[in-house]
């Protein structure tokens, strides 16, 4: 690997880039150029990470499916005129360090080829099967967090009251809240080590309903190789549970699909637990936040972020098993 491509080159950049305010993108040139313009990483304003690779003329095409690593060719201009580049995106944070190897291998494979843009592409992906072929059961990796988080909850929930209706997991559904109990609702965000933001779906996540208290629950969730997979807790819960086929639905809304033939690697641990009861001063969007008590007309939904530098404040201290028996009591 030449110094141009090496990691810690990618850390300086990443480290002065920051999310654009007024633009588009803010960029850092790499000491490669293809077409007599240099390669590029970039920030966008939403903080997903950006490898541009300078098209030139040559007849590129990309696969245009969602998928881990985002491609598209588009024309951009940093300061000069507008330029065609193929750019490869990764907007998961937890993925940041794997799209490091990509720039690196895309940067490589381009080296002393006479069409780099196509070059990239074809690695691209490449990397792209990769990335699919590694997602536990059709799950993205914070997705897979995020159902460790609810089902290590549920799992709390059944052991505080061996009768808990399955049925209460309402988060799979896509309903406001993850658990709709009789006496309170629960919200269940799971974090990676990285995380620094909670994101909230529409105005009513944060929003009691029913007379019934809502408290949110941030479960910082780890890799750990004595932990538990998802698989794991899956079939405690099997064993544990009132109506399997209750248990089965909720799994396969949440996108989890049994594969025998693939074992669940990943071990995961849940190194601590914020509870928030939601009230007064929590930093949050309700329907009474909006003067109209609504989204405008034309919105149809909105999604925000929650520095959690600015919800900690508010943590009260509980075990797990003390909030399933106060939810199920």
């Amino acid at each position: 690997m030449t110094d141009n491509f090496r990691p810690t080159v990618l850390e300086r950049a990443w480290a002065v880039l920051s999310r654009p305010s007024g633009k588009e993108l803010t960029s850092f040139p790499l000491g490669m150029a293809c077409h007599g313009e240099p390669c590029r990483v970039a920030i966008d304003s939403k903080g997903a990470r950006h490898l541009l690779v300078p098209a030139g003329d040559e007849d590129v095409s990309v696969d245009p499916r969602t998928a881990v690593l985002g491609t598209v060719v588009r024309r951009l201009s940093f300061g000069g005129p507008a330029v065609a580049y193929v750019d490869v995106s990764c907007a998961e944070s937890d993925l940041f360090p794997e799209f490091d190897e990509v720039v690196s291998d895309v940067l490589e494979a381009m080296t002393g080829a006479p069409r780099p843009a196509t070059v990239a592409v074809a690695t691209i992906a490449r990397w792209r099967r990769l990335f699919r072929n590694g997602l536990l059961r059709g799950l993205s990796r914070q997705a897979k967090i995020g159902l460790f988080a609810e089902l290590t909850v549920l799992s709390s929930l059944v052991e505080a009251d061996r009768t808990f209706p399955v049925d209460k997991w309402r988060g799979p559904l896509g309903e406001p809240h993850d658990f709709e109990g009789v006496l309170r609702c629960l919200e269940v965000k799971g974090l990676s080590p990285t995380s620094d933001s909670i994101v909230v779906h529409g105005l009513e996540q944060l929003n009691t309903h029913g007379g019934r208290p809502l408290d949110l629950l941030l479960l910082r969730v780890t890799e750990d190789p004595d932990g538990r997979t998802v698989s794991d807790l899956v079939e405690q819960l099997r064993s544990t549970v009132v109506s399997r086929s209750t248990l089965r639905a909720r799994l396969s809304a949440a996108g989890w699909t049994e594969y025998p033939d693939r074992p669940d690697l990943d071990s995961f641990t849940v190194e601590e637990t914020h509870r928030i009861m939601i009230g007064p001063g929590i930093p949050r969007l309700v329907p009474s936040s909006l003067v109209t008590g609504s989204l405008p007309d034309g919105v149809m939904d909105i999604d925000y972020q929650i520095d959690l530098t600015a919800m900690l404040p508010f943590t009260s201290g509980a075990s797990l098993a003390e909030i399933a028996e106060e939810v199920v009591r």
